[in-house]
């Protein structure tokens, strides 16, 4: 197996050098032929692109905004995409079976490889989720990684409470709202206490949208706790699953998340699932 190995020269390794001797050594262990190219995080698509015709796998190592950049470069092409989890939550790595960097060692030298789905909005890519409203609005808000800056951002956030105007067109049906958010994932989500955010598959051919009617704080926060205590969802959480989705704002331009990146979008934002697009190496593909 000969793959590429793309870092993100801005996530927070202790150093990069550390990072690619202790990946390669592992990849040298397991009898993978690897070499590690340290990238700015904007090159990260265009790398993975031109690298896919010249190895059998190109691996995203980093977080989930680094598995989007490659994955994004490697869409229809039919090189696989393998992740090294090195982010702070790492929540695609988990819902494809890779914990740590020794699974996905494993997970790439056995080379097994399934088709995924992605979603898309406006042309961009997303693995996991898109959102417009309070996460986009916190992410936008803070200044560094650091907890500090994220707790005050969430915390001025919340108290402004920015609601969405929204007209959402769903499978032949369109519905209006009124909410402090719209997220829609690639695949559905769990919703209860033990599996909350992850996904038992990822090859579904679906979306799935979620919004909360709620246009007090007290309501949005006691829906939350809601969905988080009860198995059954809260008559305010509204989900839906759909192939395709388009969410028209009353403003010219919003925050959209994509995997934890936030981009500016002008609305109409039209989504759609595009069924096994991606090819990935994981242990429960």
């Amino acid at each position: 197996m000969k793959v590429a190995v793309l870092l993100n020269a801005r996530a927070s390794h202790a150093t990069h050098g550390e990072c690619a001797h202790e990946i390669l050594a592992a990849c040298r262990e397991a009898g993978i032929s690897a070499r590690v190219h340290v990238c700015d995080a904007a090159q990260l698509t265009t790398m993975a692109r031109s690298l896919a015709g010249t190895v059998d796998a190109v691996v995203a190592a980093g977080g989930d905004g680094t598995v989007n950049a490659v994955a994004t470069g490697l869409v229809n092409t039919g090189v696989p995409l393998g992740v090294i989890p090195l982010g702070t939550r790492n929540h695609f790595a988990k819902d494809i079976g890779i914990p740590d960097m020794a699974s996905a060692i494993a997970v790439i030298a056995e080379g097994r490889t399934k088709a995924i789905d992605i979603g898309e909005v406006n042309g961009r890519v997303f693995v996991n989720n898109s959102s417009i409203g309070l996460y986009p609005e916190m992410v936008s808000d803070r200044n560094t990684l650091t907890w500090f800056p994220m707790l005050r951002a969430t915390l001025r956030t919340l108290l402004r409470f920015p609601l969405l105007h929204v007209a959402v067109a769903l499978a032949g049906r369109v519905f209006s709202a009124r909410t402090p958010f719209v997220m829609i994932g690639n695949n559905e989500y769990a919703l209860s206490v033990r599996d909350l955010g992850s996904r038992t598959r990822l090859d579904g051919g679906k979306l799935a949208v979620y919004t909360i009617r709620a246009t007090k704080r007290l309501t949005m926060f006691a829906t939350m706790l809601r969905a988080l205590l009860r198995r059954k969802k809260p008559l305010e959480l509204e989900a839906h699953t759909v192939d395709r989705a388009d969410i028209v704002t009353t403003k010219r331009s919003v925050r959209v998340a994509l995997d934890g990146e936030v981009y500016r979008m002008a609305p109409p934002l039209k989504y759609k699932s595009r069924p096994g697009a991606l090819l990935v190496l994981g242990a429960k593909t």
